[in-house]
């Protein structure tokens, strides 16, 4: 069964290939050529490894029956043509653990106030009680808060599990409910399908949903009121929020504060220069910035190619990996 591998080349990439090849004698791995369009190399290919894939690129695969995707992102690929085409997409969500601890990295930083009170103290302006301030206006505990997660996938129910030590209340949303609460994670203490119940009763919302048709723009100018007095932090992906909202939401003291690490606008290729978007969201304080880094670190690479492989793995065991995307 021939693999074309259309991705970055690691060193734990190539243990790992050794490891299936070793392991499965029906393995054949090739290599992408980057001077040869991908297109031009599908032609004999049963699966690829990789997640850049175009609509026009089909036309050439006509061998192909399944795409392991080596991380969680699938938006970008041309869904409703590969279904046509009953070609199966596998994602990898092995690196749900690591975003799950960015995200809440990121709300304490902007709780904390630890960015602005680190500014602040490099050019030796004080707070706190040495300051003489008030409390009240001191850094804020999320000990006890209520919090809500859009999206009850590995990265939603690692939320859950780095928060529940601060005795926080977690509703749990998602669109399509099927089962008990119990069959997604014990530490959500509410499941529900209700987005506006979900918004309503929490102080923080953590974004983990996929981009789809229907989670874009799901907070939109007409619904950012509803976030009033609270916390967003978006570790799905951009236009879940839309940058109208977004800015809305900041400028007229809508929002108490924001995480972003998931954008709209990326750099070109070679380049790390690139407005993340277009409106000024940078001149406002109670903003934290990240540039979509949540799952790009060494352990969150490792983990995604773990689940890439045990789904390829499953693949040649059984036609079919242990994840498949829904389309």
């Amino acid at each position: 069964m021939k693999f074309l591998f259309d991705h970055i080349l690691t060193d734990y990439w190539k243990v790992k290939i050794e490891e299936i090849s070793n392991e499965f004698k029906n393995f054949n791995v090739i290599k992408k050529d980057p001077n040869i369009p991908l297109k031009e190399q599908l032609e004999d290919i049963d699966c690829l490894i990789g997640g850049s894939i175009k609509k026009e690129d089909l036309t050439k695969a006509k061998n192909l029956k399944a795409i392991f995707v080596p991380f969680s992102g699938v938006n970008t690929l041309p869904l409703k043509d590969l279904k046509k085409s009953n070609i199966i997409v596998s994602n990898s969500k092995g690196n749900g653990k690591v975003v799950a601890e960015r995200a809440v990295s990121l709300l304490m930083s902007l709780t904390g106030k630890i960015i602005e009170y680190d500014e602040d103290l490099r050019k030796n302006i004080w707070h706190g009680f040495a300051a003489g301030e008030n409390p009240e206006s001191s850094w804020e505990s999320i000990i006890e808060k209520k919090v809500g997660i859009l999206g009850v996938g590995s990265i939603g129910k690692n939320i859950t599990k780095y928060l529940k030590p601060y005795d926080c209340k977690i509703i749990g949303y998602k669109k399509n409910i099927v089962g008990q609460s119990k069959d997604y994670d014990e530490h959500f203490d509410i499941i529900t399908n209700n987005f506006d119940y979900t918004i309503k009763n929490s102080d923080i919302i953590f974004i983990s949903l996929p981009l789809t048709d229907s989670t874009r723009d799901l907070i939109n100018k007409d619904n950012i009121i509803k976030f009033k007095n609270k916390i967003i932090i978006n570790v799905g992906r951009g236009p879940i929020i839309s940058q109208e909202a977004l800015y809305i939401g900041l400028k007229e003291n809508i929002l108490k504060g924001a995480c972003i690490d998931v954008w709209y606008n990326y750099p070109e290729k070679n380049s790390n220069q690139c407005m993340p978007l277009d409106y000024p969201i940078n001149e406002f304080k109670n903003i934290i910035l990240s540039p979509h880094v949540g799952g790009f670190n060494e352990k969150a690479l490792k983990l995604s190619i773990d689940w890439c492989v045990e789904n390829i793995k499953a693949y040649l065991n059984t036609g079919k990996p242990k994840n498949i995307v829904k389309i």
